[in-house]
């Protein structure tokens, strides 16, 4: 190994997205699923799909372990799509662990 240094510096800058939260709060009304997904960078999976009267809705789910002073926990986010454009998003549930 060359640098350690550098090496030190890269694991402490990528593991502090345990830390980050979901960045729900950049959301917009109006978003595609493409969107949302890029700037949650979690994966979008598809809890729900319905339509009706052509009108298509779907509900995805997201979540992420966040890590922090050796308290883990577990957010999980709802996000409803009519017609492919998000309306809303809400926290389904936040689990603690140690």
């Amino acid at each position: 190994m060359k640098n350690p240094i550098v090496v030190i510096l890269l694991f402490l800058l990528v593991s502090c997205n345990a830390y980050k939260d979901i960045p729900v709060q950049e959301l917009s009304v109006g978003m595609t699923v493409q969107q949302v997904q890029n700037i949650v960078k979690k994966e979008l999976v598809q809890a729900s799909l319905s339509t009706e009267n052509g009108v298509e809705k779907k509900v995805y789910q997201v979540q992420k372990r966040i890590v922090r002073g050796g308290v883990a926990r577990q957010q999980r986010y709802n996000i409803y799509f009519i017609d492919n454009k998000m309306v809303k998003y809400e926290k389904e549930s936040e689990k603690f662990s140690f």
